[in-house]
């Protein structure tokens, strides 16, 4: 039996902008035939191209229905059937959750005039799509779009060793940590070291968002770099390693910025890659 991972949350739709959920939904790992449409890493996949092939002929038969344009919305139905009808054939685990026959009606009713089928028809195609998005949406996105940080290696700047994400990560962390115990306890040179390890650590994890975000690095305009671990959270340290150098370490401007610290890097960082990681982890990623 494959694992679940109970979780609650929105999902944004391809063809209809909103839907609730009940409190508790099961995310289950998508089937193994669809890696094949995921196998070229930084190439759309071919299954994301379908879907938007499904979202703008659907949306262009409505569009030049409402137009009273009907040979054009023929032709648009047409094309949204043979682009539906491909998408059932693709993943055959899911090709229940396709209607064919209410697309096939659909398009009858579009050749007819029949707006009472037509919104008949449509709604149920467009039921179709959203029963699979709510089942399957986070799965895809938490097994495609997320890369699992297990075959994820850092460079320690510290030992100049290569560990894996999670223990660099750990490092991260009691390095950050040490910084508030070594300054409550006064030990201010050993608290002068400690936040030198924490900034070259922090630089160090750069390295790990490019492994991902490839496409972002570039020369004229925003990295990710600039976001989680820009120069912003290095200033925030220089700025409390120069009150120390005054002579008079000042507590409060101390708090101030390491929560800083801990609120835009850490705190943001976490809410947006943790919860596709722990996903990926319940199912043996």
């Amino acid at each position: 039996m494959k694992p679940k991972f109970s979780i609650s949350a929105g999902i944004i739709l391809l063809l209809i902008p909103y839907i609730s959920h009940s409190a508790d939904f099961l995310v289950q790992p998508p089937p193994l035939s669809m890696d094949k449409f995921y196998s070229e890493r930084g190439k759309t996949s071919e299954w994301i191209e379908q879907m938007r092939q499904i979202s703008k002929t659907l949306g262009a038969t409505l569009l030049s229905m409402d137009k009273k344009n009907w040979g054009e919305a023929l032709k648009n139905a047409q094309d949204f059937g043979s682009a539906y009808k491909k998408a059932a054939k693709m993943i055959p685990e899911w090709k229940d959750l396709f209607d064919l026959e209410a697309s096939e009606l659909f398009i009858a009713s579009i050749q007819s005039q029949d707006t009472e089928n037509i919104k008949q028809f449509s709604g149920k195609v467009k039921k179709t799509c959203t029963q699979c998005h709510r089942k399957n949406n986070i799965s895809v996105w938490a097994r495609y779009h997320w890369p699992s940080t297990q075959t994820i290696k850092v460079l320690d700047p510290i030992d100049e060793q290569e560990v894996d994400y999670d223990r660099f990560m750990h490092r991260l962390s009691s390095s950050f940590k040490n910084i508030e115990i070594l300054f409550g306890q006064e030990k201010y040179n050993e608290f002068w070291k400690a936040i030198d390890i924490f900034s070259k650590r922090l630089r160090g994890l750069r390295s790990v968002c490019s492994k991902c975000h490839v496409t972002e690095w570039t020369k004229n305009s925003p990295s990710v770099k600039d976001f989680f671990v820009g120069e912003d959270m290095i200033d925030a340290l220089q700025e409390i390693k120069k009150t120390y150098a005054s002579g008079a370490p000042d507590a409060k401007l101390f708090k101030k910025k390491m929560e800083y610290i801990s609120e835009q890097s850490c705190k943001m960082c976490h809410l947006i890659h943790q919860p596709a990681a722990m996903i990926q982890r319940a199912w043996g990623n």
